[in-house]
């Protein structure tokens, strides 16, 4: 079933069992992943044509004629043509066909994957973010969906640009590093590049803003508003880490729930809440009890957990 997937002859249930099954567990993910690679690199192989040509007896002495020679040479050069017709159309709707055959994951809660995409790509998801792309590009774009947390290392391909689509704008790079988180449940949508040059375009008034690295777009009340990273900690979430700097009681909270896939509930008021770190970092491989644990050092409160259900009850 998974090879039928690759290739593109999967049928809508098979494929949804199939991205359902690599979505449980980063090992399936990976199995499929190696699986789609091993197809594409089966497949880029164009059908070689070597023209026969008889070889007519030749009398010692005797010269072949030349416009025997040129009607030869006519033959065996229409047949390369022709081969290299089919075989470029055959490459073409091989590309027109994977191009329209895509991928989608959503990782699970409390859980990031990592991926390469065909043309060298790297992608990071965080907790609960999902990515949708082809199993190969376009001969004109490289356009991918995404919802959730996610960062991208686009390799650079100046002919073909590379699209990020999500619920509220579309980002076009050529080749650079950025975050992008796309809540459109909560209504959050904010881009941070690290490295190059991208183009925001909202969805909703069509404003662009050109954005230079260490520059931060977001959302805010229907606009796009421009400003500057303030710590690149921030995204660290992708080697494994939680920042703290400049985030209150509530903050972490909230992401807590987010990273560790945790129904956090807080019962009654936590004095010195709205206090904010002045720096320090958690790693997320530790849990959420040692994270909160962490964060008893700095407010005073209690907590019980349901391991089974892993809700979280603050007081």
């Amino acid at each position: 079933m998974i090879r039928r997937y690759v290739r593109g002859e999967a049928s809508f249930e098979e494929r949804k069992l199939v991205t359902d099954w690599a979505a449980s567990d980063p090992q399936h993910f990976k199995e499929l992943e190696q699986e789609r690679r091993l197809y594409l690199a089966l497949t880029w192989h164009l059908p070689e044509v070597e023209p026969s040509v008889a070889d007519a007896p030749v009398k010692r002495g005797r010269l072949i004629p030349w416009r025997r020679v040129a009607r030869i040479a006519l033959q065996a050069a229409a047949v390369i043509v022709m081969g290299c017709l089919v075989g470029t159309l055959l490459y073409t709707r091989r590309i027109d066909t994977l191009a329209e055959q895509t991928l989608a994951f959503q990782t699970p809660a409390g859980q990031r994957m990592n991926t390469t995409l065909s043309d060298g790509t790297k992608v990071w998801l965080n907790s609960r973010a999902r990515v949708e792309y082809p199993v190969l590009f376009g001969r004109k774009e490289r356009r991918v969906k995404v919802s959730g947390e996610v960062m991208f290392d686009v390799a650079k391909d100046p002919d073909h640009p590379f699209i990020v689509e999500t619920y509220a704008c579309d980002i076009e790079v050529l080749g650079t590093k950025f975050n992008v988180v796309a809540d459109e449940e909560n209504g959050r949508f904010s881009t941070a590049l690290l490295r190059g040059e991208v183009r925001i375009t909202s969805r909703f008034d069509g404003q662009q803003i050109l954005m230079k690295p260490d520059d931060v777009v977001s959302l805010e009340e229907g606009k796009l508003r421009l400003s500057h990273i303030d710590d690149p900690d921030e995204y660290l979430w992708t080697e494994g880490y939680i920042n703290l700097k400049n985030k209150n009681f509530y903050d972490l909270v909230e992401e807590f729930g987010q990273v560790f896939g945790a129904r956090i509930e807080v019962q009654g008021h936590i004095e010195g809440a709205d206090r904010r770190y002045k720096w320090g970092k958690i790693r997320i491989a530790d849990g959420v009890d040692d994270a909160l644990e962490i964060l008893q050092a700095s407010y005073r409160f209690t907590y019980t957990r349901n391991i089974e259900t892993n809700e979280i009850v603050i007081r």
